[in-house]
């Protein structure tokens, strides 16, 4: 009797560690740095391509061998961007690199500034690519801003007045 209780309670520890051990792609994603995602279907054709950067998912897709660059971007969630301030400009940059024979080369260049651009070039991706993508949010200068410099050199105008009259 004692035996059955033990390979009961072992059982039922495997289960749960099983269950809890079954992730889905997204689950891992946000547990691991270095996630990988699996977009093919069985008999297909595949390439690796690595997505670094302010993008929602990165890591290591494995697509279809005639993936585009625009539906790999749109599995990787997107660029992530952070929130915009009213006198802020978010400028993203997608940069496509793509290895050659001697080298790692910019195959193509895609600059956002607080819209989303869709290019008319929408390259074929290539076993090796990497998409990297960068965000950046920047403060635009106004009049608010000019106020605290003008009175700044007022009060230092008027401090330099009073002491040359005495």
């Amino acid at each position: 009797m004692h035996a059955k209780s033990i390979i009961a309670l072992v059982a039922l520890s495997a289960m749960s560690l099983a269950a809890n051990g079954q992730n889905t792609d997204l689950d891992r994603s946000r547990l691991n740095t270095a996630a990988y995602y699996n977009y093919s279907d069985a008999g297909d054709v595949t390439i690796q391509v690595h997505v670094w950067g302010a993008m929602r998912f990165p890591g290591l897709y494995e697509v279809p061998r005639e993936t585009k660059l625009s539906e790999l971007i749109s599995l990787a969630g997107g660029p992530q961007v952070p929130e915009r301030a009213r006198r802020s400009v978010r400028r993203v940059q997608l940069q496509l690199h793509r290895l050659t024979d001697t080298s790692r080369e910019v195959v193509m260049n895609l600059e956002m500034e607080n819209q989303i651009v869709v290019s008319d070039a929408d390259p074929v991706l290539q076993s090796g690519d990497v998409l990297s993508a960068e965000s950046v949010v920047r403060q635009t200068f106004s009049v608010r801003d000019l106020f605290p410099i003008v009175s700044a050199a007022a009060a230092l105008a008027l401090l330099i007045e009073r002491i040359s009259a005495n």
